[in-house]
């Protein structure tokens, strides 16, 4: 065993939003540094037959209003260029354009779904990217969107769904419970809202879930962090209030400023770089949950369906047919210890249960007998990455870096795109959690705009913590 697996006390996951490989990392390639990326020359066709090509002038924000789409539906029609095809022939990444088009776009406007972005232009993930590992065969865990896919990070399982309807009650066991189970804490830090929380076997505890500002942080700057840490964006452009400041949303879900989340990515690695300890004890693990409909040319392999017994239901999806044999798009995916070497290019086959998988391999001691599903046993585990005997000194050059700005007036008036738009609602289902005196009465489909997203999840989920106090961290220990 290395010294690294030796020293190793603390995984802490950052996963961001709906940006694929090609699209953050896909022109990064170099001479010395052969990741499986794009050639350049890499086309889809409109439905005019025009033939669009990759290029690298991606935008910070401004090329995907609309939301491109990343449904069930729409991702098997990006796979196959049409929908109803068996998820057992080989997909051919042909219908990106033709699947934004579907959005009411015409031909030529739907050529801006292959954009992608410089290495320059990502300085902090293609620099961290670059200088620890990347893997670059990381899939999220079914070819559809946000809800299914934070579902596998957290239980190995989306209890056969591939939908953004916001009930997950009913959600099976979860890494987190796991983890307890076994006497070791783990806690989801948060910053707007998290799906999580709608979990049955997590909800209404609040040693599951912390603040990534007053938690997180400071835990961080003590060397407090439990050895199992979650990290969620901010999904909503915040407009601030009662004393606290606005605040961007850093998430970069399209259309989101991906420089606000280029800021985010650099305050968790520099929280814990910056600790000497911490950052020797410490395993980061940054990755995408899915690929937002946007362009990658790497072909999904196949994979195993989760076991179907561990839910109430069927294992397959009927709304599109599916039954989870195939994994979704790949996704960027970067490994971060002082214990890693540079350069390191890791291309074996990685899903969102890998995370689960390498938890329980280093965090639990009878790891035989602590898998969720088929998924998350037979998945790949990534330690093995952390191979020095002593950890790196070296300085961590992130070029230009990034920083956070406030939001402008109008992406504060900027209307909710369709993920939002179900955290809203997801929270008003959470609101009903609260005394009938608590609640604010809010439809939440008069909720529109960025800023009135943010400030209605916000005042709901800081009355959810206030009814279930207790220190964040605990959750192993069954206070």
């Amino acid at each position: 065993m290395s010294a690294g697996l030796d020293n190793l006390k603390h995984i802490v996951v950052l996963m961001m939003e709906n940006r694929s490989f090609d699209h953050m990392l896909g022109f990064a390639r170099t001479d010395n540094w052969r990741i499986e990326a794009l050639k350049g020359d890499e086309t889809n066709q409109d439905s005019n037959n025009g033939v669009a090509q990759v290029s690298d002038d991606a935008g910070y924000a401004g090329d995907f209003t609309p939301d491109p789409g990343h449904s069930g539906f729409d991702t098997l029609t990006q796979l196959y260029g049409d929908p109803n095809t068996s998820v057992m022939q080989e997909p051919n990444m042909s219908g990106f354009v033709r699947s934004y088009e579907g959005k009411g776009l015409n031909p030529q406007d739907a050529h801006r779904i292959m954009k992608c972005f410089p290495p320059q232009a990502v300085p902090v993930l293609t620099g961290l990217a670059q200088q620890f590992c990347v893997c670059d065969h990381w899939f999220s865990s079914v070819p559809g969107p946000t809800f299914p896919n934070r579902a596998f990070i957290h239980g190995a399982t989306s209890m056969g769904r591939v939908d953004m309807g916001i009930d997950w009650g009913n959600m099976s066991a979860t890494i987190y419970e796991r983890l307890a189970e076994n006497k070791v804490d783990s806690v989801l830090y948060y910053q707007d809202s998290s799906m999580a929380m709608t979990f049955d076997g997590l909800a209404g505890n609040s040693n599951f879930f912390g603040s990534f500002d007053d938690d997180f942080l400071p835990a961080c700057a003590a060397n407090d962090l439990p050895p199992y840490s979650f990290i969620e964006p901010r999904f909503a452009n915040s407009p601030g209030g009662d004393g606290d400041p606005a605040y961007s949303a850093s998430d970069q879900h399209p259309d989101h400023d991906v420089k606000e989340g280029e800021a985010l990515i650099q305050t968790v690695f520099n929280a814990i770089w910056r600790n000497t300890k911490l950052r020797n004890s410490t395993l980061l693990v940054i990755v995408y949950d899915e690929h937002g409909g946007l362009f990658d040319h790497v072909h999904p392999p196949t994979t195993v369906t989760p076991d179907s017994h561990v839910w109430k239901g069927d294992a397959t999806s009927t709304d599109p047919p599916f039954d989870f044999t195939r994994l979704g798009v790949r996704v960027p995916a970067v490994l971060i210890s002082p214990y890693i070497s540079a350069g390191v290019i890791d291309s074996r086959i990685y899903d969102h249960t890998s995370v689960i998988a390498t938890a329980r391999k280093l965090l639990i001691p009878n790891v035989a007998d602590s898998h969720l599903t088929e998924r998350d046993r037979l998945a790949n585990t990534f330690e093995d990455n952390l191979t020095l005997q002593q950890p790196r000194t070296d300085k961590i050059n992130l070029g230009a870096g990034a920083k956070s700005e406030p939001p402008t007036p109008a992406q504060l008036a900027q209307s909710i795109n369709e993920h939002l738009k179900a955290q809203v609602h997801q929270t008003a289902a959470l609101e009903q959690r609260l005394p009938p005196d608590q609640r604010s009465g809010t439809d939440p489909g008069t909720i529109t705009t960025e800023a009135q997203a943010s400030t209605y999840m916000q005042a709901v989920y800081a009355k959810l913590r206030a009814q279930a106090p207790g220190k964040a961290g605990t959750a192993g220990s069954y206070n």
